[in-house]
């Protein structure tokens, strides 16, 4: 007889939930486009690569066309959300669903229940390789207390065809921007045109002395991992892939994988400081490339841009000489970093 009384209030209580969570969409076109400075034709999503970040709060429902503008098959992976009751939009190609064929749109379902970021990416490689990836931030509720917020996507670039095998990527972005040594190139079929280096230029960041800064760390590398850091800095990690962990100071950053740090602008404000990153792990040698970008302090002169060697001299004891770079082992080169250092 009064059955109809816990439907109502089971319909009561749907309501106010779905009231509370939002409702995101996003429309993309992928193209194959000749858009990097490095006149390679990368893979972008409305003319970006990476792609757009997705932003959304938690528990939001997640629209995203993507319409298939290209030659060939893709499908697109949405690494770190759990898609419980949802596989067919994983986008895992012929395990979840099939691909977006060339001219057609899928509309894909995405529900934000896990805090942090994490990203998305094409699930072939060599789309993933040629810049088809980007990151998905889920919004949390603050726990730590910091004073300015900075973004930096470490990404990187294979200059190889598609049925060649390159170990370690040949060129690190810091973020999208890099320089490529041309004379460090493996061989000269490796790069599939000219080699440009001076259309390379270092990422910029100037910090307020005193003042804490929450990095928010993304790695969009293809398989690569990059051992992350900035002189004479400390590294607080706040966040690591979407959850709270103890403070740490050392960052390895895996690809797919995403960290927040606390960094206090506590060194000497009259020099600048590099932040660098390198590839972890097999191939480690003299051809592997730096990640550079410059942090310096708003008292500080800016650095002259697409120029190495004065970097280095304005900073002391400076980890990217030509001994950091020519080390053959992990191990040593951690070594080395931990003498270097101490003397910050």
């Amino acid at each position: 007889m009064y059955l109809w009384r816990p439907l109502l209030w089971l319909l009561f209580i749907t309501t106010i939930e779905s009231a509370k969570a939002g409702r995101r969409f996003y429309n993309w076109e992928v193209r194959r486009e000749l858009r990097s400075r490095d006149h390679y034709k990368i893979v972008t999503i409305n003319g970006k690569s990476p792609g757009p970040t997705i932003q959304v709060n938690l528990a939001d429902h997640v629209f995203v066309k993507v319409t298939n503008r290209m030659g060939e098959i893709v499908s697109i992976h949405w690494d770190g959300v759990r898609q419980i009751e949802s596989l067919g939009f994983d986008g895992i190609e012929g395990v979840a669903r099939g691909p977006i064929r060339p001219g057609k749109a899928f509309i894909y379902h995405l529900i934000a229940d896990r805090l942090g970021k994490s990203q998305y990416y094409s699930s072939y490689i060599k789309q993933k390789n040629d810049g088809l990836r980007g990151l998905i931030e889920i919004l949390p509720a603050e726990t730590v207390t910091y004073d300015y917020d900075m973004s930096i996507v470490l990404d990187d670039r294979y200059y190889r065809s598609n049925y060649s095998f390159a170990a370690d990527s040949e060129l690190l972005l810091i973020p999208r921007k890099g320089k490529l040594d041309c004379a460090e190139l493996t061989t000269p079929s490796s790069h599939p045109t000219a080699c440009y280096p001076n259309n390379f230029e270092y990422s910029h960041w100037k910090v307020v002395p005193g003042k804490t800064y929450r990095l928010k760390i993304s790695s969009l590398t293809a398989k690569s991992t990059l051992c992350f850091q900035i002189e004479c800095h400390n590294l607080t990690v706040v966040e690591a892939y979407g959850h709270y962990v103890e403070p740490v100071q050392n960052l390895l950053v895996d690809s797919g994988r995403t960290y927040s740090v606390l960094v206090k602008a506590n060194q000497n404000p009259l020099r600048n400081y590099l932040i660098m990153t390198n590839i972890v792990g097999q191939n480690n040698t003299a051809t592997s490339p730096l990640g550079l970008a410059v942090l310096s302090y708003s008292s500080s002169a800016g650095p002259i841009r697409n120029h190495v060697t004065p970097q280095l001299v304005q900073s002391v004891g400076s980890k990217a000489g030509p001994a950091y770079h020519m080390m053959l082992a992990f191990l040593l080169m951690l070594a080395w970093l931990i003498r270097r250092l101490s003397k910050c």
